[in-house]
């Protein structure tokens, strides 16, 4: 996911002690401990290893706070987050860490299942959940340019379920007016049938092969309630990609015509 771009990258670690259950919600114990200087050592060799210019920031306090300040400090194009197979890890990290931060940046995220093959993601899969969406300029641009910079061309797949259904003109139509990719840009589409759009989107991945997956995160739905029953949070505890995460809104209003 990070070849040799003209770009520079920042591995930061948010630093804290074994016993903060009540921000992490993952018991002590749960995960490997290691001390700051080890992190901070293991950090910076990988940074050595890496083909572009590579900073290592280890910083503490609370998780959302931190990359807030990162993120004000870098501005980055793009915020990449590891996910661990720990059981119940998907949730607490959406829910207390990365959906507080995600409800007000612009900035798009990526999270990253372990294990997950870091590459440049040439085949991107967008999965479309058949709602009406607006996605802000900044961060439609921000997803625009990577697409650019990877050279990908992305896949538009709409699961039909028993519960959903449209055709290909409504979805393509939706995606148009949303602002997610340009207007001109030539879209590929599939509309695999699947008990529930989350089969549909990870059986696509792998007929695809694809090395990312794209799903709408919209902001009413960036709510500890709502995310443990989104798609997004069953396609994460199950995903062997990386899963990119532009935030929009809802739209309501039929999508003209």
């Amino acid at each position: 996911m990070l070849p040799s771009w003209p770009a520079r990258v920042v591995l930061l670690h948010v630093y804290q002690a074994p016993d903060t259950y009540s921000e992490t919600g993952i018991m002590p114990g749960s995960v490997p401990y290691y001390d700051r200087e080890q992190i901070t050592y293991a950090l910076h060799r990988q940074a050595e290893s890496m083909a572009m210019p590579t900073a290592v920031e280890v910083v503490t306090g609370p998780f959302g706070e931190a990359l807030e300040a990162a993120v004000q400090r870098f501005k980055p194009l793009l915020v990449v987050v590891g996910l661990t197979s720990v059981e119940g890890y998907v949730e607490t990290l959406l829910a207390n860490r990365a959906l507080p931060w995600l409800r007000t940046s612009p900035v798009p995220a990526v999270l990253v299942p372990e294990g997950a093959a870091l590459v440049a993601p040439r085949r991107v899969l967008v999965g479309i959940d058949g709602e009406g969406f607006a996605v802000p300029a900044t961060a439609a641009a921000s997803f625009q340019e990577l697409l650019t910079t990877w050279k990908a061309h992305p896949v538009l797949t709409y699961a039909t379920t028993p519960g959903s259904s449209l055709s290909r003109t409504e979805v393509l139509q939706s995606v148009r007016h949303s602002g997610l990719l340009p207007t001109d840009m030539e879209i590929s589409f599939q509309q695999p049938l699947a008990d529930t759009p989350e089969k549909g989107l990870l059986g696509a991945v792998d007929e695809q092969r694809a090395n990312l997956l794209v799903l709408l995160a919209r902001r009413r739905s960036l709510f500890g309630a709502l995310v443990h029953r989104s798609v997004t949070a069953r396609v994460l505890r199950k995903a062997t990609v990386p899963v990119l995460l532009p935030v929009g809104e809802r739209v309501d209003a039929a999508v003209p015509a």
